[in-house]
């Protein structure tokens, strides 16, 4: 680990309760402790060159950015559910029908929504916004290989709900 990557995560660890807090200004409880894991898994993997002047605000800073991401994300998987509600809706579907297709989408964004943090972001920006494995591989630093495995865990799950829920 190197120096600044340690500095970090040491002040992660003294600052954890205030950096909660913090983070918390902009996200719900789960997402928070998750964001401060994921916070803590990039500051332990933060280069040691250039040295960091400043630990506590690139720290602060990170967990901001973070934090922004993660409300952007959840965000646009609302708009994503929304948009089909009101599709589903225009479709021309008659009230038994549009009653039934409204339950089975809110069982299915309750399941999405129930997801491991990471597994339900690879599979919303691969299904609902359309990047590729490689693209979400980079943009949450993970293997473009874990990326599919999250997807295709994500995609099973639903599926065993829905077959749950028709028994």
């Amino acid at each position: 680990m190197s120096p600044n990557a340690l500095a970090l995560v040491e002040l992660l660890i003294r600052e954890r309760r205030a950096l909660s807090r913090f983070i918390a200004r902009y996200l719900d409880p789960a997402s928070t402790e998750d964001t401060l894991q994921n916070l803590y898994l990039k500051a332990s993997s933060v280069p040691g060159d250039p040295p960091i002047l400043e630990p506590r605000g690139y720290l602060y800073r990170m967990a901001y950015h973070h934090a922004l991401n993660r409300s952007q994300a959840d965000a646009r998987e609302r708009r994503a559910m929304a948009e089909y509600a009101t599709d589903m809706a225009e479709a021309g579907h008659d009230g038994e029908a549009q009653a039934l297709d409204q339950a089975q989408l809110r069982e299915i964004s309750q399941t999405i929504l129930a997801l491991p943090a990471q597994v339900r972001e690879c599979f919303v920006l691969n299904r609902y916004l359309g990047l590729s494995e490689r693209e979400i591989a980079t943009r949450l630093g993970i293997s473009k290989s874990l990326v599919g495995k999250h997807v295709l865990r994500a995609a099973l799950l639903i599926q065993q709900h829905q077959q749950g829920t028709r028994r």
